[in-house]
């Protein structure tokens, strides 16, 4: 935690003229406040992967042999059951000749008339893979 009263000691080093003194004690206090600047950082990205985890939480639904994300009223997906359960991933399903496809781990699912996926298959989808542990 910063010092603040050392900020009072340096403004009265600079009037008794010590100022190589009141140089090395603002930068003790640079360092601190770049080191509490970096921690907070630090804590801030925690804190936005923890409420990300479970905002997936809540919202991710197993209707039988896939995962499905609901974001509002839109339902994305599907994702692959096998490298949920297995490594804590979602891995959205392709549609391929026999079905839907994980590109991760091969797994084959049939494809249902009532499966829509909410992205363009042509185009690359990116995002942030997060690890949950079961």
């Amino acid at each position: 935690m910063l010092d603040y009263y050392r900020y009072k000691n340096v403004l009265e080093l600079f009037k008794k003229g010590r100022l190589e003194d009141a140089k090395s004690v603002l930068m003790e206090l640079q360092a601190k406040h770049i080191a509490l600047a970096d921690e907070n950082s630090i804590l801030k990205a925690q804190v936005q992967e923890y409420e990300d985890i479970l905002y997936i939480a809540k919202n991710l639904i197993f209707d039988g042999s896939c995962y499905w994300l609901m974001t509002g009223n839109i339902k994305q997906g599907p994702f692959c059951e096998k490298c949920y359960s297995g490594a804590g991933i979602l891995i959205r399903l392709i549609d391929g000749r026999s079905g839907m496809r994980c590109p991760m781990c091969g797994e084959t699912q049939k494809s249902a008339d009532d499966v829509v996926i909410a992205h363009n298959q042509s185009a690359a989808v990116s995002g942030k893979i997060l690890p949950f542990v079961r």
